[in-house]
């Protein structure tokens, strides 16, 4: 399942899937930031899923596609925490034992909630670069089934069905604004929004700390950069091959946030849509001001692609 870019076949089949063990996501038009920016801002509600990330659509998709022997010998992958949730899901779901590995500091909401969901749960490493190093020889060691994010064909239609949501609920929609840490969800959410409406929009954003994609992005090649961000779900010092590959053929503009910006998107989100957002899920938001004016006028999707924020890290902002 890696290294091939998935099929209009392999995104109908998500879709299906999808349809069938997915409750589909809100999307609803948010009346202030609309009137302030001088667009239609809609946002697509991702932390109402059942991991409050989108991570599970991708995860429920890739392993519902593993046959009898390889669900048998069990999957394992790293992850900063989301991705990692959303294998622990599935997993659970579908009756296949998984291994998630997780860099050292990784929030206790999240790695509390991989062991919760029935997987097993260990610490490696200092990032997440260390954390798949680790990951990949465990696999080899234990004949698992590696799943790489940001380098899978099905996590990838996985996560476009999100695009397919959106286009059902606003088919006239003109630009979808996306958080991207390793490529992989802009990469899927592109594959089928053009597909359906080659004009429409497709904006990454990433934090100026963990510049990578963006990088990778401008100069057409894959590149590494220094990886420094608060915001877990942006937190990558490359773009995953296949993602890339997809990105840099269908992506139009890749812009950068400060970290700042994103720490005060987390209270923008909080004030206009009443929604807990974590750093990553809030990139859309941060990115948006930037982005207003050679928007203007159009009907303009924000991906609050997670909510999953712990508790002291919301209070510190709230008081800051």
């Amino acid at each position: 399942m890696t290294g091939t870019r998935p099929s209009t076949i392999d995104l109908l089949k998500a879709r299906a899937f999808m349809a069938q063990h997915y409750r589909p996501t809100p999307l609803d038009r948010i009346a202030t930031l609309s009137r302030d920016l001088g667009l239609d801002a809609y946002v697509k509600f991702e932390n109402h899923g059942p991991i409050r990330s989108f991570k599970a659509r991708g995860a429920l998709y890739r392993l519902s596609l593993l046959s009898p022997d390889e669900r048998a010998r069990g999957v394992v992958t790293a992850s900063t925490g989301n991705h990692g949730q959303g294998v622990a899901l599935a997993g659970n779901r579908l009756a296949v034992p998984a291994v998630v590995l997780v860099p050292d500091g990784t929030p206790r909401l999240k790695s509390d909630n991989i062991e919760l969901l029935g997987a097993e749960l260990r610490i490696a490493g200092r990032d997440l670069a260390e954390a798949e190093a680790e990951a990949r020889s465990f696999a080899k060691a234990t004949d698992k089934i590696f799943i790489e994010d940001g380098d899978d064909c099905g996590l990838m239609a996985g996560a476009g069905t999100i695009a397919w949501e959106i286009l059902d609920q606003l088919p006239e929609a003109d630009a979808i604004i996306v958080p991207v840490g390793g490529g992989n969800l802009i990469a899927g959410i592109a594959l089928v929004a053009k597909l359906l409406r080659p004009d429409i929009r497709i904006i990454g954003v990433q934090s100026d700390a963990a510049p990578a994609v963006h990088d990778s992005w401008r100069q057409g090649r894959i590149v590494e950069a220094a990886c420094g961000t608060f915001a877990g779900g942006l937190a990558t010092a490359r773009p995953g091959r296949l993602a890339f590959s997809v990105l840099r053929d269908l992506v139009d503009m890749m812009v950068l946030v400060s970290e700042d910006d994103l720490r005060r998107a987390v209270l923008t989100t909080l004030t206009r849509t009443g929604q807990v957002a974590e750093g990553a899920g809030a990139a859309a938001f941060a990115a948006l001001p930037g982005l207003a004016q050679g928007l203007a006028g159009s009907k303009v999707v924000l991906l609050l692609s997670g909510g999953n924020i712990p508790i002291e890290d919301l209070k510190a902002l709230l008081t800051a």
